[in-house]
């Protein structure tokens, strides 16, 4: 609280997402937005996850209490593979579908920086997965976390937190800290599953006058308990299915080098990190290990010509859940096996970007990335070019095109993915002619790998706008447009066994059903949308910060039995039956001394289709925070409220119910 409102408004914000390296916002050719830690404390959430819901343009979805699913752009699904999300540069995807377990994804609130976020295609900087945009969450400065800091959360739903974290300066150019993090709680708010997480890890950072090093390392575990089920096929029809518990663990460890060096004329960045991770979880039980180094050179070719160019290497060596002996015996209500479980996959990549100031107001970007992919023997090149009018140091235009590609998967290319049903047998049980239902029967879907896949890619044509009429408002706006190729989508599809019976003559117990299907990149999707950002600050002690954003999506495919233009599920349908408009309203009022009063207004249109399974209602929350804080150095107190006065409602179709929930918070920062 040390900043008033009104200086945090008018701060000239920076990121170094865009151009890997230090731009003012004003200054970058693309929709570029920054989560600021003022606005991720202020806004009470307890997830970097639920903190993406300031930006335009990001969709956040809570599937539970401690689980989420992000997407950017539409095209919200579970397995989201079109966001790069990256802590301090690292990246945080899963090798395993090219996307993020967002329940992995966190660390202390308060060491957070800023949040960057890219929207549009980023793929000469970043390469795969940078489709939609990039996330990369930055944490401070070790010098910038000295003392000691603890905190302490409990809530509703069992909830608990413990956090810890202490800073030291080494000497005049060395500075380091530690921190520890603890969570428990439910779940899911409609029963008590119960929910651990703890997370540590470690920073040092030197300093000189031309030369940089922070080594980081840390690790995190999470594990849940639930009610869970298996089936047996071979047993009696009476005890097919078996009812137990199964707790689900996620643990992994991270370790990074990054070494930045300056002369006259040209910067110089080496990156180096590792990445272990494994899960039991039934859908992605396997282990992952990886390690990638990214060289870098930045030369001011001339007064008007900057040069940035580039090269990476990543190693993925996996191992994998194989194929049981007998999968009949012990089938998980999800699961996931293949049939080349151990392997390593390499990705190369090499880059350049010019930029180019071509008269005292317009400024140019041009570039192109190539990029090796292993996993399918594929190269793919990733140009972009970008143009910014500065029209007045308050006024900018921009507008760029570019191309990006989803790093291929192990989902798609590997592995074979499952999931228990009930087929329900039809029939004229009366006599009338009519068709009902007379038998229901156990049922077995299986997609399989798909070798042959194309990768995605994505084009996406943008042009925006940034406006600061007064010192206090700020207006940032974006029209896009995106054209998707070879979207994954549900392959053709046969039965494979009826009433137990096999196509290979085998038979199975119990009148099994098993449907076979596999992967398609048959599907194209074109959507376009508009964004605007807008943060207000009317009077000294308040301050509102907007974000609205409108999407549209149109699928299309063809020669496939899913493109039927009357189909009720299946991803085409999916995506065309997505909300299509959002709106967040973050306020910060300093209504009195040491006093802070807050809220979090957030808008999620409805979708009216005709397709049962895509029908969802409208979703409007309201988040509160209250804090109290004597003095700077006086432990700070907090009332938040999350969802205030909502009864149970689902933020997506199918998925656990969320509630209104109370928790209390204190912290204490002793420099």
């Amino acid at each position: 609280m040390a900043m008033s409102l009104e200086e945090l408004s008018n701060a000239d914000i920076s990121m170094t997402s865009a151009a890997k390296k230090e731009q003012s916002l004003s200054e970058i050719p693309a929709a570029a937005y920054v989560i600021t830690n003022e606005m991720i404390r202020r806004s009470g959430v307890r997830s970097v996850a639920e903190a993406l819901a300031l930006a335009p343009g990001v969709q956040v979805t809570r599937i539970s209490e401690f689980n989420w699913q992000v997407s950017l752009r539409g095209l919200n699904e579970v397995l989201f593979n079109k966001l790069l999300i990256m802590i301090d540069g690292r990246s945080v995807y899963s090798p395993l579908m090219s996307g993020s377990f967002w329940h992995t994804i966190d660390t202390l609130l308060e060491d957070i920086e800023r949040i960057e976020i890219i929207r549009g295609t980023a793929g000469t900087m970043w390469g795969g997965n940078a489709a939609n945009g990039v996330v990369n969450i930055i944490t401070k400065n070790s010098r910038d976390t000295q003392g000691h800091y603890a905190e302490v959360a409990y809530g509703e739903r069992s909830y608990q937190e413990l956090n810890y974290r202490y800073g030291a300066t080494i000497n005049d150019k060395l500075t380091a800290r530690a921190y520890v993090k603890g969570v428990t709680g439910d779940y899911y708010s409609i029963n008590d599953d119960l929910w651990r997480n703890l997370r540590g890890g470690i920073r040092a950072d030197y300093e000189d006058v031309n030369r940089q090093f922070t080594v980081q390392a840390g690790g995190y575990q999470t594990k849940s308990n639930h009610y869970w089920y298996y089936a047996d096929f071979y047993q009696d029809p009476a005890n097919v299915f078996t009812y137990t518990d199964i707790d689900i663990y996620s643990r992994g460890a991270y370790a990074s080098f990054d070494w930045y060096e300056q002369t006259e004329k040209t910067d110089y960045e080496l990156h180096l990190w590792l990445d272990a991770n494994s899960t039991n979880e039934p859908s992605a039980q396997g282990e992952f290990y990886t390690i990638d180094v990214d060289t870098l050179g930045r030369t001011q070719l001339t007064d008007r010509h900057e040069l940035t160019v580039g090269a990476g290497l990543r190693t993925i060596y996996r191992r994998f859940m194989d194929y049981p002996e007998e999968l009949l015996n012990h089938v998980e209500p999800w699961g996931r096996f293949s049939n080349d479980p151990r392997g390593t996959d390499v990705i190369l990549n090499t880059y350049a970007q010019l930029e180019s100031q071509l008269t005292e107001k317009l400024t140019s970007t041009i570039g192109a990335k190539f990029e090796y992919f292993s996993l399918n023997d594929s190269v793919e090149f990733q140009p972009q070019a970008r143009l910014l009018y500065t029209y007045s140091p308050r006024q900018q235009f921009w507008a760029g095109i570019g191309r990006a590609v989803v790093t291929p998967s192990f989902v798609d290319t590997k592995t074979d993915s499952y999931f228990l049903g009930n087929v329900e047998i039809l029939g004229d049980a009366d006599g009338d002619g009519d068709k009902e239902v007379v038998a229901i029967r156990p049922g077995i879907v299986i997609t399989k790998a798909n070798e042959e896949l194309k990768n995605e890619s994505v084009v996406t044509i943008d042009v925006g706008h940034r406006f600061a009429p007064t010192p206090s408002l700020n207006i940032d706006s974006t029209l896009f447009f995106s054209q998707y190729n070879n979207v994954r989508m549900e392959g053709n599809s046969a039965w494979e066994c009826t009433f137990g019976e096999c196509l290979d003559g085998s038979t199975i117990p119990n009148e099994v059903f098993i449907l076979l299907e596999n992967y398609s990149d048959n599907l194209d999707v074109e959507n376009y949308g508009f964004e605007t950002a807008i943060r207000w600050t009317p009077f000294e002690s308040l301050t509102l910060n907007t974000s609205y954003s409108y999407i549209q999506t149109e699928a299309t495919c063809s020669n496939h039995f899913s493109c039927d233009i009357d189909l009720t599920t299946g991803i085409k349908t999916k995506y065309n039956n997505q909300p299509s408009h959002f709106v967040s309203v973050q306020s910060l009022w300093d209504f009195a001394p040491g006093w802070q009063l807050d809220l979090w207004y957030k808008y999620k249109s409805a979708v009216d289709t005709p397709s049962p399974y895509y029908k969802e209602p409208s979703v409007s929350t309201v988040d509160l925070r209250l804090a109290w804080q004597h003095q700077p150095h006086w432990p700070r107190v907090e009332l938040v409220v999350d969802g205030f006065g909502e009864h149970a409602y689902s933020e997506l179709q199918g998925k656990a119910p969320i509630e209104e929930t109370i928790y209390f918070k204190a912290s204490w920062n002793i420099q």
